[in-house]
């Protein structure tokens, strides 16, 4: 070993070539980490700034002091809402529910030959014990029968969404597709 070493070491000498080049090669490798450790000071000096950038942000935030103010204006809100819902136990009473709401409202409307069919309940994602019941209604209608119907349905406190409104006429007979949807809350046990 210390033959090739002392090898090495006399060819450095004489070679002058050889001597440039690993010269050259040292100098490379070193510029090669400097570089690397320039591209990793970069990095962590822009997550820094990030991240005081964010503390800045969560810092003004926090010292804002409107948040109990709209906590409870939310919570008002949403009190108000819930109160709109219609109140079943199961999926099952709210279907018959708003089946039977909308069969009465269409008969004081004096609507002949209607077909209603309530569709199957549909659990609301991420909102559980909620129900969107959906009903379609084929039937004939005058303008006072129509006008009837849809304020009964406008003038509900309980959501009742029209989803669509289909009408119409041929040879001289007025018909409508009406889907409408209501929102059910199951009752708390």
């Amino acid at each position: 070993m210390s033959k090739k070493f002392s090898l090495l070491v006399t060819e450095l000498r004489k070679n002058t070539r050889l001597r440039v080049g690993l010269w050259f090669i040292i100098v490379l490798s070193l510029s090669y980490i400097v570089l690397l450790l320039n591209d990793y000071q970069e990095t962590l000096q822009q997550e820094h700034q990030n991240t005081l950038k964010r503390l800045n942000q969560l810092q003004n935030i926090a010292h804002q002091n409107q948040w109990l103010e709209r906590a409870s204006q939310t919570q008002a809100l949403r009190t108000q809402l819930e109160v709109k819902f219609w109140q079943a136990n199961t999926s099952g009473l709210a279907q018959a529910t708003f089946q039977k709401w909308l069969d009465t409202e269409v008969h004081r409307a004096n609507m002949k030959k209607n077909n209603l069919r309530i569709l199957s309940a549909l659990e609301l994602p991420k909102q559980p014990n909620i129900w969107k019941i959906t009903a379609r209604l084929d039937a004939n209608f005058t303008p006072q029968s129509l006008h009837q119907l849809l304020l009964a349905i406008a003038k509900h406190p309980q959501f009742i969404v029209t989803d669509r409104l289909e009408i119409r006429n041929k040879n001289r007979l007025s018909r409508f597709t009406l889907i409408v949807s209501a929102y059910f809350r199951g009752k708390k046990a």
